[in-house]
């Protein structure tokens, strides 16, 4: 669970007691540029839209036509809408014929550059796309499953029929609004009233964790569908509406880091990799895989430099965000030193320390930076341990002024 508690300025204290989701599902061995005909039994068998077209647009596409973002009033999310086209007025797919597909006009790269998807994201390969034109070729038919109407929108929202899994909540830089994660969505809350104020319905059915920039006009939604994909969501909760969604990896994602500026955001991943985006383009800018198991949480250095990441492999390491470079594990990773798995993560507003809890029950407080050599068996940047608690510690946090952890 991840929880955020900020003091704003009518100095109400909030409570929530959330329910804590304990299943995880393992994360896939497939490589991430793994070849989308490899599914393929043989160059002349039946595409299939469930297991080779819609992955392709999933990467690719589903980021900027969703229900929740429709650029171009083209949804590729709905089949009947991706067949159907956006505000050109042109058929997006003529089934039987590839040539006359506005859909294969737009991936078609030429010279190196193609319509969409749009830049800074590369165009779909060669073989991506002559997979697309084999598709629409056989007729374009639809393999998914039945129940692929019953995604989650503004027109279906989710429905509750006992107390919802809540996984992060986190409260707005001037304590007005909170938001909840939810099932395939995030909920906005005023925090004096308690009343829904939007819900934010995307994508991906767990969202993890949920974080509001330094100054509240962007929230970060961090999660994806299990086994399958990871994705990052950037709302605007003024509006409620989706300025970015991005996927990585194949199973969900978790943590979330702004940068002070909130030009990047860092997260982690069951794939022991922590990555950073650009917060406007979506473009990986940071990727480091240091860690032995699933990265946990994150935070950046009070000047941006750096990032600091807790995973289940008993360590919190540090990483150089501009050379992409592992710097030093800041607890000590002998055997024994620490007693479970890290779970979160917290930044002192001004300096470099954080306070980090586990499975141990033991919170930490540390300095980020060594100040004197590494020794076998030491734990040197250890400041203090806080008193120990019964159970897992499965979140932490410093307040604004950093009177209190």
């Amino acid at each position: 669970m991840n929880t955020r508690f900020i003091t704003g300025p009518t100095a109400a204290v909030v409570l929530l007691s959330l329910c804590f989701a304990t299943g995880f599902v393992s994360h896939s061995s497939a490589d991430e540029t793994s070849d989308p005909n490899e599914n393929a039994q043989s160059a002349t068998a039946a595409v299939s839209y469930s297991k080779q077209i819609e992955p392709i647009f999933r990467k690719a596409c589903f980021g900027c036509h969703q229900g929740a973002k429709q650029l171009g009033d083209y949804r590729m999310t709905d089949f009947q809408s991706l067949v159907h086209g956006g505000e050109t007025g042109q058929a997006a797919i003529v089934p039987g014929k590839p040539d006359e597909s506005y859909l294969v006009e737009q991936i078609t790269a030429v010279d190196g550059l193609a319509e969409m998807p749009k830049a800074p994201a590369k165009p779909l390969s060669d073989v991506e796309v002559e997979l697309v034109r084999r598709w629409i070729s056989e007729g374009a038919p639809d393999d998914s499953s039945s129940d692929a109407s019953s995604q989650p929108s503004a027109d279906n929202p989710p429905q509750y029929n006992d107390s919802p899994a809540a996984p992060s909540i986190d409260v707005s830089p001037d304590g007005k609004q909170m938001a909840v994660a939810g099932y395939h969505e995030v909920l906005l809350i005023d925090a004096a009233s308690g009343t829904l104020q939007q819900r934010l319905i995307g994508m991906s059915p767990r969202i993890n964790s949920v974080r509001y920039n330094r100054d509240g006009t962007r929230l970060a939604a961090v999660g994806g569908s299990p086994g399958e994909r990871g994705e990052v969501q950037i709302w605007n909760p003024a509006d409620g509406q989706l300025e970015l969604s991005v996927s990585f990896t194949y199973d969900c994602l978790s943590g979330a880091g702004w940068s002070p500026d909130s030009s990047k955001l860092a997260f982690g991943a069951t794939d022991n990799v922590v990555r950073a985006i650009d917060a406007n383009s979506g473009e990986q800018v940071l990727f480091q895989g240091a860690h032995e198991d699933w990265i946990r949480d994150v935070a950046f250095t009070p000047d941006g430099k750096h990032v600091v990441s807790v995973a289940r492999d008993m360590s919190c390491k540090l990483t150089e965000v501009e050379t992409e470079r592992f710097i030093d594990n800041i607890t000590s990773i002998t055997p024994g030193a620490l007693s479970g798995g890290l779970n979160s993560i917290a930044m002192h507003p001004t300096r470099n320390e954080i306070v980090v809890g586990g499975a141990d029950g033991v919170a930490k407080v540390y300095r980020i930076f060594r100040e004197t050599a590494r020794k076998i068996g030491d734990d040197a940047n250890l400041i203090r341990n806080l008193p120990a608690m019964k159970g897992r510690i499965l979140s932490v946090a410093i307040n604004a002024d950093a009177s209190r952890i």
